[in-house]
Parts: C-alpha cells; structure tokens; sequence
C-alpha cells in the first residue's frame, strides 16, 4: 500500500510479513537513551517493539473485551508471554496502548530504565507513529 511504501524503505518492506498491513521503524529517544522502535499493524492486532539494545526483552499481550463489558465500560486483559513479570509499568503501558490504539496490542518491550515519566514518552511516540 502507498502507507507502508512511505512509511518503509524498500528493503524493510521485503522482510515484512505478507499479513501486515502496514510496517514503521524509527529511531527515537526514551528517557535520553536511542530506541528502536518497530510498528507492524495486522487486520486484529498492532505488534509493537521498543528496545534499547537489538532485544525484544519482555512480551506483553494486551486486548480489549467488548464482549463481557457493559456498554462503555471495556475490560482489558493483560498476559505478560516471556520475559520479567510483575513489572506493572509495562504492563501499565500495554493495557494504555491497547485502549489508545483500540486494537489488540502485542508488546514486545526493552527499556532499560522504565519509570512512569519514560513509559509515558514512549507511549505518546507510538500513538505519533501510528500505523493502525
């Protein structure tokens, strides 16, 4: 599409996988500490890597159950997949994101120093990146 051709370089757009929509990479800073970031939106799912070192660190499944919620009140299911758990900024971050984006969010997540103050920075360069 004419956004992942904007979005990507050529050679990025070749590893990209056949279901994604639409791929973003960026550089960006966290807490005064360059990040990569990678943004791959899917038909359900918006996947999502921040790291500060080429790993993907800790993976967090967060999404959205319209189903079993009263009308206006959605419920959030937060799952962290690998990685440290009980790290409740992570998982802070993935249950916003998923709100915020409105999709299923799939975080894959290396911060070195993760404090509310960084988490929010990052959050708010995700939603400016948007590819969803």
């Amino acid at each position: 599409s004419a956004l992942m051709e904007a979005a990507v370089p050529a050679r990025a757009r070749q590893n990209a996988h056949p279901l994604a929509k639409a791929v973003r990479k960026a550089k960006i800073s966290v807490a005064g500490k360059e990040t990569d970031l990678v943004l791959t939106a899917y038909a359900d799912r918006v996947f999502i890597i921040a790291t500060q070192n080429g790993k993907m660190g800790t993976l967090i499944s967060a999404t959205g159950d319209s189903k079993t919620a009263a009308v206006g009140n959605e419920t959030y299911s937060v799952k962290v997949l690998m990685g440290r758990r009980n790290e409740q900024i992570s998982e802070l971050l993935a249950r916003t994101l998923v709100a915020k984006i409105g999709k299923n969010v799939l975080l894959g997540l290396n911060i070195k120093e993760l404090d509310t103050k960084a988490a929010k920075e990052l959050m708010e360069k995700i939603i400016a990146y948007k590819v969803w």
